[in-house]
């Protein structure tokens, strides 16, 4: 046995010393970002049990094998591994433990542990956390009969198998039997290799906490675990991650459950303004690592390695289900198909935007053919998120709709794409608008295509110029095209008012009562 342990040390650190580490004063980072298919390891009635640990077991394989070896950081993607029914106790960061061989915790969590420590990897795992109520003056909800409770969480373990950070999702949308802290974590973690992450999950990239309040403390590195359920025309997976990266000038390590059939797919690799180094929507549920060099955000003169572009045809992309946005109640314009020249401006309540369209149409002959047409849009209302949260959206838009004058296609697709030829192209655009400029508000350039990709960054000009009217904030927003389109399906300011907003409801609500025992404890004190 000691003959083996001896052997086998020797070939880990062969195969350990076969890359080199990346650290502080490297400029760039090694990242691996997995697309991964819980479905490819279940079956029907499967039990919880037997699924967690298929899904374990794959990870592993993933962390191990040979694409893995020169990455410094992975990342796994929300809901992969585990359910209620395995959820795992978690040591508390504070106290840096390395669960690995701790019968005190979960196989799960023990044998992560242990190969992140063999295989010197930063792992960033999402799974269902379990732990005990707290007993405190301060948290008067009520408990599980089981005395426990349950969260949706990032487990972020080091190179020594520590867990070195853990976040419970703030901004649930609508994962059975599961809690919320009191407030937001803002949770983030140092590495060896000089950069500081944050990390969130999902959902929580449509509100203001935790995800901007880590941007506005000044974190430029950011991991992110999804399940995301992909929308037209404004929250495609891939779409809303490229427009967040871009409009924080943050890089963005995304990690995406693949399960086209109910919309879920979407992972990749941002840096910031620079665009994506890598990033896919899938067609097909997949399991799999991508891997990124990623240039430091402090190193803006770092080269930037880009992956080739992954992209389906839209025939292929039917598979992946998309979900539509309330844009019925948009103020809307059709765009003209017999003009090459457009200009216009709507208004909706406080916000008015200006179109500006140089375009060419070129309409098809045979009459079995198919195109789409398009609208301008402004919208500065409310919507419901699956009835989960409420929040307020202001948008310049413009998107495609199969048939314009039946405004109820618009922002869907047909059916049969095969018969799609791309009737407009558009030369350039330019939108522009004033939207409110203070904190309450997040603005993003956005886009997509036919192909459910973002638009690259070299494809577009981005401008925020912010200037104040009567004292108040506003914000000067210039969003162009520069180069030709022909299969635009989006193309837009958009935003979200944080103002009287509606995060989940349980995390609101606590925030309510939190404000009040506050008072009451601090009449009692006078």
């Amino acid at each position: 046995m000691k003959i083996r342990a001896i052997l086998f040390g020797i070939l880990f650190n062969c195969i350990v010393g076969s890359h080199q580490i990346s650290t502080a004063n490297d400029d760039h980072y090694w990242a691996g970002v997995v697309e991964y298919s819980f479905k490819e390891r279940s079956v029907e009635n499967q039990s919880a049990f037997v699924s967690t640990a298929n899904n374990l077991e794959r990870y592993i394989q993933i962390i191990n094998s040979t694409e893995a070896d020169p990455l410094d950081i992975i990342v796994f993607p929300e809901y992969g591994l585990s359910q209620k029914d395995t959820a795992s106790f978690v040591p508390d960061p504070k106290d840096t433990i390395a669960p690995c061989n701790n019968l005190e915790y979960e196989q799960v969590v023990r044998d992560l542990s242990c190969w992140a420590r063999d295989r010197q990897k930063y792992l960033v795992i999402n799974l269902v956390e379990k732990a005990f109520c707290p007993d405190t003056d301060y948290d008067w909800r009520s408990c599980a009969s089981d005395g426990l409770n349950y969260f949706n969480a990032n487990v972020v373990f080091d190179r020594n198998g520590r867990v070195i950070a853990r976040y419970r999702k703030y901004n649930l949308f609508g994962e059975a039997g599961m809690n919320v802290t009191l407030w937001s974590d803002v949770t983030t973690f140092d590495t060896d290799f000089g950069v500081t992450f944050g990390t969130f999950i999902c959902f929580d990239l449509m509100f203001h906490e935790p995800a901007l309040q880590l941007v506005q403390e000044g974190v430029t590195d950011f991991v992110f675990t999804t399940m995301w359920f992909s929308e037209l025309p404004f929250l495609t997976a891939v779409q809303i991650q490229q427009a967040w990266a871009y409009a924080n000038n943050v890089n963005f390590l995304a990690s995406g459950s693949s399960f086209p059939e109910i919309g879920s797919t979407g992972t990749g690799v941002f840096a910031g303004r620079r665009g994506r180094i890598v990033a896919l929507m899938n067609h097909e549920a997949e399991s799999k690592l991508y891997v990124a060099r990623v240039p430091k955000i402090d190193r803006p003169e770092a080269t930037i390695e880009r992956e080739p572009v992954i992209e389906y045809t839209p025939a292929q992309m039917t598979n992946l289900k998309l979900k539509r946005d309330q844009i019925d109640v948009y103020e809307m314009s059709t765009l003209p198909m017999n003009v090459s020249f457009y200009e216009t401006t709507l208004c909706q309540e406080s916000l008015c935007c200006n179109f500006t369209l140089n375009y060419t149409v070129t309409l098809p002959q045979n009459d079995n053919q198919s195109y789409y047409t398009y609208v301008l849009a402004v919208s500065d209302s409310p919507r419901t998120f699956d009835g989960f949260a409420n929040g307020m959206i202001t948008t310049c838009a413009i998107f495609a709709c199969t048939d314009a004058e039946n405004r109820t296609t618009c922002s869907t697709r047909f059916a049969d794409p095969s018969t799609v030829v791309d009737a407009v192209r558009f030369n350039s655009i330019e939108i522009d608008g004033v939207f409110p400029g203070g904190p309450e508000v997040f603005l993003l350039p956005n886009s997509v295509d036919t192909g459910i990709l973002p638009l690259e960054v070299d494809e577009i000009e981005y401008e925020e110029r912010l200037f104040y009217q009567d004292d108040e904030p506003l914000k000067q927003i210039d969003y162009k095209l520069v180069k030709p389109r022909s299969n635009l399906l989006t193309f837009a300011i958009w935003g979200r008012k944080f103002v009287n907003d509606a995060s989940s409801a349980p995390a609101a609500i606590a925030n309510i009562l939190l404000v009040l025992v506050v008072a009451i404890f601090g009449i009692f004190a006078l």
